[in-house]
């Protein structure tokens, strides 16, 4: 089985914040014209699902495109600049908030993000972006009951399906936070991918690795020169983010 490059995005805004996860839409620009450039090719959800379970070759030139937490920046800055290149992309969105703030977050330099409104999302379907699963409330899974893993899967997958008519097949795990456990939950809830994050793959199909582009990414990001230093970088940050799950103390212990 053979994974092709896997991108994962957060913010692309002109907002400045104190965070590593916001890229300026000028910059973001550049990069996706320069894969393009390169001659790259951008693939959709399914057939990144496919490559995972060894139903597809990815071709040398095929990579991925996806979005966390599902910011409202994107519909400006970052899938107009998508469809020009003819990229596909996947949004992982968090259901509770779309349309709202992201209070399910810290507000690092005072900083507060929109996200996208359901209305956004039907408007950039069948345009070459596709919306999934970024559970319910973006907990660190690792941290919850069975019950309460169950809960943030499955209604988030109800909620995605009721607004937007389409029965979604994958979930990123907030944080990348996901063991077999979770990903055996996944599977229970009605799911049949998973993502992770800035860590490597193992070839489950329930845990497909990304690597994150953070804002410090050469233009060329994750299969340019610098692919093995970003990498590096990108996980020691991701490890990082456990600051967030402490600082709201959302969690409690898993059972």
């Amino acid at each position: 089985m053979t994974l092709p490059p896997v991108l994962a995005y957060h913010k692309v805004e002109r907002r400045q914040e104190l965070g590593v996860t916001r890229i300026s839409p000028r910059r973001f620009a550049k990069q996706i014209e320069r894969l393009a450039r390169a001659g790259w090719k951008a693939i959709g959800l399914s057939e990144v699902i496919a490559c995972a379970s060894g139903q597809r070759v990815a071709a040398p030139n095929e990579l991925a495109i996806t979005f966390d937490d599902g910011y409202r920046g994107l519909r400006e800055h970052a899938f107009p600049v998508l469809e020009a290149h003819g990229f596909r992309a996947t949004c992982f969105v968090i259901t509770d908030f779309a349309g709202k703030l992201n209070r399910w977050d810290v507000a690092y330099g005072g900083r507060r993000f929109a996200h996208l409104a359901w209305r956004d999302m039907r408007a950039w379907q069948g345009r070459g972006m596709e919306f999934a699963s970024h559970t319910v409330t973006h907990p660190r899974l690792t941290r919850l009951s069975d019950i309460d893993v169950h809960e943030e899967l499955d209604r988030s997958r109800r909620a995605i399906a009721a607004a937007l008519d389409v029965e979604t097949p994958a979930v990123s795990y907030p944080f990348g936070a996901a063991g077999s456990r979770e990903e055996r939950i996944a599977i229970e809830a009605g799911y049949a991918a998973g993502f992770g994050i800035a860590r490597g793959w193992g070839g489950s199909v329930m845990s497909i690795a990304r690597v994150p582009v953070y804002r410090w990414a050469p233009l060329k990001p994750v299969v340019g020169l610098l692919a093995t230093p970003e990498r590096i970088a990108g996980f020691v940050a991701n490890r990082c983010a456990v600051g967030t799950t402490l600082i709201l103390g959302k969690s409690v212990p898993a059972t």
